[in-house]
């Protein structure tokens, strides 16, 4: 009996080890939108150049995320935003579109086919006001640091002009210093950005 629970006491030590390690903190690294600058040469997406768009929606329905953050793939880093993020990431392709030179057409009070990303519960699109224009959207479906998979749609006058699914990928990370991970992070939004003007069906639909 004796040497029983000798042994039972041994497998609910090494259990309760790896549920410490496993539930050990990741290492946090700050993403903020008011820093992000997007890197990618204006020149390289110069075909959108002095077209109005309206930079509506943005959501998140990536399960693997929490409302604030996502996760590399190995859960040892933690990425969050200085916001929520889908409003980070409309404030980065905010960005990320005037440096293209796109001229965005700020609707807020009841133009947004969805919520605002400052307001939630936004009215419907108002189409005298939005007529002609484009509104973009984008939906977050799983994100880590090496994979961002999301979904990129166009309108136009209440009819879908473009919808497509995407997934960028980047490499591990080589560095486990907090500035150059942030760094990263910033890169990833240039990589969803690039990868979407791109994309000849979107040059198309534009």
């Amino acid at each position: 009996m004796k040497q029983y629970l000798t042994f039972k006491n041994i497998i609910v030590s090494i259990i309760a080890v790896l549920l410490l390690f496993g539930c050990a903190a990741s290492t946090k690294v700050t993403m903020s939108s008011d820093k992000y600058s997007p890197a990618f040469r204006a020149a390289d997406v110069s075909r959108l150049k002095g077209k109005k768009l309206i930079l509506s929606s943005f959501s998140n329905q990536a399960q693997n995320t929490k409302a604030w953050n996502y996760f590399s793939a190995d859960k040892k880093y933690m990425y969050e935003g200085n916001a929520q993020l889908e409003t980070y990431y409309w404030n980065c392709f905010y960005k990320a579109f005037k440096l293209a030179g796109v001229n965005l057409v700020d609707y807020t009070y009841g133009n947004y086919r969805g919520p605002h990303p400052y307001w939630w519960g936004a009215p419907p699109p108002a189409a005298p006001q939005a007529k002609g224009i484009l509104e973009f959207q984008l939906i977050l479906t799983s994100l880590t640091d090496q994979e961002f998979k999301f979904k990129a749609l166009l309108f136009k006058d209440g009819q879908t002009k473009y919808e497509k699914e995407f997934t960028v990928t980047m490499n591990a990370a080589e560095s486990e210093n907090a500035a150059e991970l942030e760094k990263r992070a910033y890169r990833l939004v240039d990589l969803a950005f690039t990868t979407i003007i791109k994309d000849r069906e979107f040059q198309k639909a534009f």
